[in-house]
């Protein structure tokens, strides 16, 4: 196996670690998350707190679709660079 594909499966490790993370932390978020919430005036304050976790939910679902296209084009290249080198062989 060349240097260049084991630092190219190295990176999409890295990246399908991180992929995992932040899902896992996307479902912790989500737990702490309400549907609906019925307050009254005494409880205003869980209002803001549901916004700033319905926000940080968006941001990080933005970030985990950057990580999905990274790791699906880095799959790509790896496949690519493997076929390559394989095709080299013969």
């Amino acid at each position: 196996m060349s240097p260049t594909l084991m630092s190219l499966l190295v990176v999409e490790i890295v990246l399908t670690a991180t992929a995992i993370a932040m899902f896992l932390w996307r479902g912790f978020l989500d737990m702490k998350e309400g549907d609906q919430l019925i307050l009254d005036d005494s409880e205003s304050h869980l209002v803001r707190d549901q916004a700033t976790i319905h926000a940080r939910v968006n941001t990080l679902s933005k970030y985990i679709k950057v990580v999905g296209v990274a790791w699906s084009v880095l799959a790509v290249v790896i496949l690519g660079v493997w076929i390559v080198e394989g095709l080299n062989l013969i």
